[in-house]
């Protein structure tokens, strides 16, 4: 395994538990390779085992704290063990994270369940490479004959791994809603971290008026008109955004004529609602970290505040904004400034009456500040 020379100052973070290497973390940078295992030292002193991969945040995970430890399929198996362990209170659950990266400490990777199938997310090629392996080590804990997909980096599509799909088509029941799954297609359909806000909505939709902007996956529309919603006005650049709700409402019977459906740029929604005087109860923003559309592209750094003046343009007394981000470098601290920078030149009144973290199942490395997979606010105008 190669020693790899770091700087004092990253020595301190890797024993805190901080998981991710940084380029700026190698003395000599030419030292990355990615795939690669390596030791990684200070002045020949061990300080961790870690792995190169080339990915969104930084250049690579810790695997362990312990220089004589062996990483191979008893190592894995430890790993995953300890995360069964952290679940118990999700084993009956038709879906939850059952692994997830970093939180469970193996970044690169997390490991979704639906309806007792477990779904393999590798999230870079380089610790996919290491997959074999690492299968291994998953069945040493759940058993030889678990039914294994996976998805990798950059292909939208699953490809099974172990055991035979009885359909390749299943439903996931949650708080009385049915969200079907193509075991198919390697994109999430359902996001997990979504399930608290999802049962928030469904018992506070009652006779309202849903505005659902960027969320396709989250499943709130559904949940809204599962709660009796009257109707609910969808909005995404994506075409895939529609068709992922027209099959869950056709799931619950619930009536498609009652959600408005639009692909189109958001702001230009936002604008044509404002000018009509149209106006909403519950207004949900899930903004990705960037997306080109056809004549505007949103940027989650430069283009939120403006994205929430607008959606606050199209409510009135007692309505109510949620507010989320799952981008990993948008901490809950910086969504709070953001929304109080807005606050700060609007006429209304607008308290943060709650907050929204993910699931127990998406266990975080308290090291990690961006760790969280989800962070919410609920706005309540008043």
């Amino acid at each position: 395994m190669k020693r790899v020379q770091i700087t004092g100052k990253s020595v301190r973070k890797f024993e805190d538990g901080y998981p991710i290497v940084s380029i700026t973390d190698l003395e000599d940078r030419n030292d990355f390779d990615n795939g690669a295992w390596v030791q990684l030292e200070n002045h020949g002193h061990f300080v961790a085992t870690a792995y190169f991969a080339k990915q969104h945040r930084g250049v690579g995970y810790v695997l362990s704290l312990k220089e004589n430890e062996a990483i191979d399929e008893r190592f894995f198996a430890s790993k995953f063990r300890a995360a069964v362990a952290r679940r118990s209170a999700f084993k009956d659950e038709a879906a939850y994270r059952l692994f997830n990266g970093a939180g469970d400490n193996l970044g690169g990777l997390a490991v979704d369940v639906y309806n007792g199938l477990y779904i393999f997310r590798w999230q870079n090629t380089a610790l996919n490479r290491q997959s074999k392996l690492i299968y291994a080590g998953f069945q040493r804990v759940v058993g030889k004959d678990a039914v294994m997909l996976a998805t990798t980096p950059g292909h939208d599509n699953l490809t099974i791994v172990n055991g035979k799909l009885p359909d390749m088509q299943t439903e996931v029941m949650e708080d009385g809603v049915s969200y079907p799954i193509d075991l198919t297609v390697g994109r999430s359909q359902l996001a997990l971290e979504f399930r608290d806000i999802r049962a928030w909505v469904k018992a506070n939709s009652e006779q309202k008026h849903l505005l659902n902007l960027y969320s396709a996956e989250t499943g709130l529309v559904t949940a809204a008109m599962a709660g009796d919603a009257v109707e609910a006005v969808t909005v995404d650049p994506t075409n895939r955004a529609t068709t992922t709700i027209q099959t869950q409402l056709a799931a619950n019977n619930l009536d498609q004529a009652a959600v408005e459906m639009r692909t189109m740029d958001v702001s230009n929604y936002l604008d044509y609602a404002s000018k009509h005087e149209l106006s909403f109860d519950i207004v949900s923003i899930n903004p990705p970290a960037f997306i080109r559309g056809k004549k505007h592209s949103f940027t989650l750094e430069q283009d939120l505040p403006e994205l929430l003046r607008q959606a606050l343009a199209v409510t009135h007394s007692g309505s109510q904004i949620i507010l989320t981000t799952t981008t990993p470098t948008y901490s809950m601290k910086r969504l709070r400034q953001t929304v109080g920078d807005v606050l700060e030149n609007y006429t209304g009144s607008v308290s943060i009456s709650n907050e929204f973290l993910a699931p127990a199942d998406f266990h975080s490395n308290s090291a990690d500040r961006h760790g969280e997979a989800l962070k919410g606010l609920e706005l309540t105008i008043n």
